[in-house]
């Protein structure tokens, strides 16, 4: 089961936490505020070694929290200071200040001067605002992104959207970021991920009547315990039989790569449907435990779950594509030039892994709208989300913190590094995905495994390595599975 706290709460859902904690449950707004930024205290205070810490504070609640930081690390003995970044200050916020202020914390205007190293706080906006920023926060962050010291992030790093990642201007760019309760979309989710550092989740009490749990993040435990439950078969027969329809003279060896990583992934047999020597070739070069077999009407009639899409770069081989889209009654991963054989919703089971150019052109060419891989990108959720609608597939949506919908339902997925932005690692993850299939998981499981295993895989490698060193390395993850991950967010009691 997935840990409560791997769920994702957008904007409008923590801020309907936020008022049903406080107006109808009547916890007092000051007392979440002093545990949050006890939270964030003792984060800061573990970063800090011998630094002073400044908190850059914006006009609301987030400022507030800054403001409080400052003070209860003075309190601490710290030397902490707080800078107010603009000249309203919210009730909440000016309550701060004049306790600090009566404590002895001291308390500036606008940025702070010279060059010293500092514990660096972002207490300006918070999870409410959607970027991109104005004045005077694009200065501050600016400033704080140049300035010498370890990064705090309040909430969520200023110039992040909460619920799509989209960084339209310039990012704090944090090195740990506390969050309250449950972590939000845009820490995790390409571009936002890579200026969040290490999420760290501090449940302060705020109660939440959304019990939905529509986004979560693919959580490590729950992919070990899916991992466990594959029956490791008697024989071969009871592993899967996965058929591979690929590979184009001059592109032989995406089915090939698909093939290994099927193998490697526990699939008991893997045949390749093809008509093209240079691709049987390979076969026999590379991997003389898969089989081949001519195309036919019906790829690979004995396979259990299908891969099509990979290598097929000329038109030709497409053919009958859409009809196999639409009739065949097996599990299928869809990849790369098969995508543009979908022209309706399927109903069968079936996974499609488009990297974000192929979802621009397969959503515009659903949707009637102009997509482009930049648009893509900008909200990535919704991109997956519409092809999920559009198609009735699971959606893989490749890319960093790539992502896995199915109707509304999102995952967003932890891990993954730079070796994996090689030639042929989409076709490893389409096999891995497929041998998980085979070996029983629905299409959503076995995409949320496959896509976490596959980005296990990368984080084993180094840049350089190509893609068979991928599909090599997913039978040690499988082995043995990790249900702890970095990324994945620490959490804290406040």
């Amino acid at each position: 089961m997935t840990r409560a706290w791997a769920t994702l709460w957008t904007r409008s859902q923590a801020a309907a936490a936020d008022r049903h904690t406080i107006v109808d449950l009547g916890t007092p707004s000051p007392v979440l505020m002093e545990r949050a930024a006890l939270c964030c205290a003792r984060e800061a205070l573990a970063m800090r070694g011998d630094l002073p810490v400044w908190a850059l504070c914006g006009p609301g609640n987030n400022g507030g929290d800054g403001v409080a930081v400052a003070r209860i690390l003075h309190g601490w003995g710290v030397p902490a200071r707080a800078f107010l970044l603009s000249e309203r200050l919210s009730p909440e916020l000016a309550q701060q200040v004049a306790l600090a202020e009566k404590l002895g914390v001291r308390i500036d205007r606008g940025l702070p001067p010279g060059q010293e190293e500092a514990v660096i706080v972002d207490a300006m906006l918070g999870t409410g605002a959607a970027p991109p920023l104005r004045q005077p926060f694009v200065a501050a962050v600016a400033w704080a992104n140049a300035h010498p010291g370890p990064k705090l992030a309040i909430d969520i790093p200023t110039g992040i959207d909460a619920d799509t990642g989209a960084a339209p201007g310039p990012v704090f760019a944090a090195d740990r970021t506390v969050t309250f309760v449950r972590s939000k979309p845009g820490l995790h989710v390409t571009p936002g991920r890579a200026a969040a550092g290490e999420v760290v989740v501090a449940d302060i009490g705020i109660v939440s009547q959304d019990m939905s749990n529509e986004t979560c993040l693919i959580d490590p435990v729950e992919v070990a315990r899916t991992i466990a439950g594959l029956r490791p078969g008697s024989h071969k027969g009871e592993r899967g039989h996965v058929g591979i329809v690929g590979g184009s003279a001059g592109t032989p060896g995406a089915a090939v790569l698909a093939g290994a990583a099927a193998l490697r992934a526990g699939a008991g047999l893997v045949t390749i449907a093809t008509d093209d020597r240079e691709v049987q070739a390979q076969l026999l070069a590379h991997r003389p435990e898969l089989m081949v077999q001519p195309r036919g009407a019906e790829p690979v009639p004995a396979a259990k779950v299908l891969v099509v899409g990979p290598g097929l770069v000329r038109e030709a081989d497409r053919a009958g594509l859409a009809a196999l889209w639409l009739e065949d009654r097996r599990p299928a991963v869809w990849d790369a030039s098969a995508l543009a054989e979908i022209a309706v919703r399927s109903p069968m089971p079936r996974v499609i892994t488009p990297h974000p150019a192929e979802a621009a052109r397969l959503l515009s060419a659903r949707t009637g709208e102009s997509w482009t891989a930049a648009r893509v990108q900008a909200d990535r959720p919704l991109a997956a989300r519409s092809l999920a609608t559009v198609t009735g597939a699971v959606v893989v949506l490749k890319g960093e913190g790539t992502l896995v919908a199915e109707g509304a339902r999102l995952g967003v997925c932890v891990s993954g590094g730079p070796a994996l932005a090689t030639a042929g690692s989409g076709d490893c993850l389409a096999g891995v995905i497929a041998a998980l299939l085979g070996r029983g998981l629905s299409p959503w499981a076995a995409a949320t495994a496959g896509v976490h295993v596959h980005g296990v895989a990368g984080e084993r490698l180094v840049v350089g390595a190509v893609a068979l060193d991928i599909a090599d390395a997913i039978a040690a993850v499988l082995a043995a599975p990790e249900e702890t991950h970095p990324r994945f967010p620490r959490r804290v009691l406040g």
